[in-house]
């Protein structure tokens, strides 16, 4: 069976959706697309999907998921018999009904373990972050989603998909499709070494932050300046940690690229996997902290923001429009300073007098 046969793609959500659409319909992965909008799902084509029955979205709030998914015992269902060993969970970190529900079902894919304790499927979330302009419930989202993550034992590699690099979401979307299907079907080879499956599977296994490049050029700034901070993924942290790296040649030799210039600049690791003829040169590297560098500033980007927002609220309080005297062609009954008298109250004065 090849490594693309053991993968299963499950879009979460809008953003998720769309992402896992790329896999599904133009790679033909294996997957499904959830969400509980129905017009969400619709956009997607003929792909499959599930529609989550009612919540039509959860309008910002991602707590909303545990109340979702108990009352969608057929969508657990589903859940707990997905056979696939890798199971690829995308979503919008800053939505909600995807950002909500992707760490229970995280956990959840989780909990089958072997004899040695360890996670029988390789879970692998796929996270959309949101730019540092969008509304702040979406920073919001996307920290929390973040921290849930990092308490969840046994998660597989981690994709942090940059939404801050462009506009063009959907060009985003299909070259990380790209990137991804690449990794996984190459199947090039050399003389020298070959980047092999089960060399794929351990780097998928690797709990952490997972970064992908791949490139025609043989501008080595310009391969490395993609993988680590100027691609679709977040900038990785400056702390050098890194567990294995993986290249996969465009030649029969290192000429494009060699190991030395990738450690230079994500860490040494504790292993390097090497394939060689590929039609471009892909990079990986796995293992690695969270951009936490990067998430926190979507924290206080959205801190910063709630604070300008309620000095503005308490500074001016709610304005309240004034009564249009002029207009009135009977004396106005005197009425108590401390309150208006509202309509209500009109329509309960004229109801008494009936």
């Amino acid at each position: 069976m090849s490594l693309k046969e053991e993968c299963m793609i499950l879009g979460l959500g809008c953003c998720g959706g769309k992402q896992g659409k790329e896999l599904i319909a133009n790679y033909d992965y294996k997957g499904m697309a959830a969400n509980g909008s129905g017009q969400d799902l619709k956009i997607l084509g003929n792909i499959p999907k599930f529609h989550l029955q009612h919540f039509d979205g959860f309008g910002g709030h991602r707590d909303r998921a545990l109340d979702c998914l108990a009352q969608n015992s057929d969508f657990i269902e589903f859940i707990e018999g997905i056979e696939e060993k890798i199971v690829f969970l995308m979503f919008g970190g800053g939505g909600s009904t995807g950002s909500g529900c992707a760490t229970i079902i995280t956990e959840m894919l989780l909990q089958e373990r072997d004899q040695d304790g360890l996670p029988k499927k390789i879970v692998c979330p796929v996270i959309s972050l949101p730019s540092l302009d969008e509304p702040i419930v979406k920073h919001k989202n996307a920290y929390q989603a973040v921290q849930e993550l990092q308490e969840i034992e046994g998660v597989g590699a981690t994709f942090f998909i940059n939404n801050n690099v462009g506009k063009d979401y959907a060009s985003i979307n299909s070259t990380f499709a790209k990137f991804l299907d690449t990794f996984l079907t190459d199947d090039s080879y050399g003389e020298l070494n070959n980047f092999d499956e089960s060399e794929r599977i351990e780097m998928l296994r690797n709990n952490g932050a997972m970064v992908l490049s791949l490139v025609g050029t043989r501008d080595k700034k310009l391969m490395l300046d993609k993988l680590t901070k100027d691609g679709i993924f977040a900038p990785i942290e400056n702390d050098m940690v890194c567990e294995n790296i993986g290249i996969i040649h465009s030649g029969r030799d290192n000429s494009d690229i060699k190991k030395e210039d990738i450690i230079s600049v994500v860490g040494k690791p504790n292993n390097v996997f090497e394939g060689y003829n590929g039609k471009s040169t892909l990079i990986v590297a796995s293992g690695m902290n969270f951009p936490v560098s990067h998430i926190e500033k979507l924290g206080e980007t959205a801190k910063s923001t709630y604070e300008e927002r309620q000095r503005n609220k308490n500074q001016c309080g709610q304005k309240k429009l004034c009564g249009l005297e002029f207009m009135e062609e009977t004396p106005k009954a005197v009425v108590s300073e401390k309150k208006s008298a509202t309509k209500l109250d009109a329509l309960r004065k004229r109801m008494n007098k009936q």
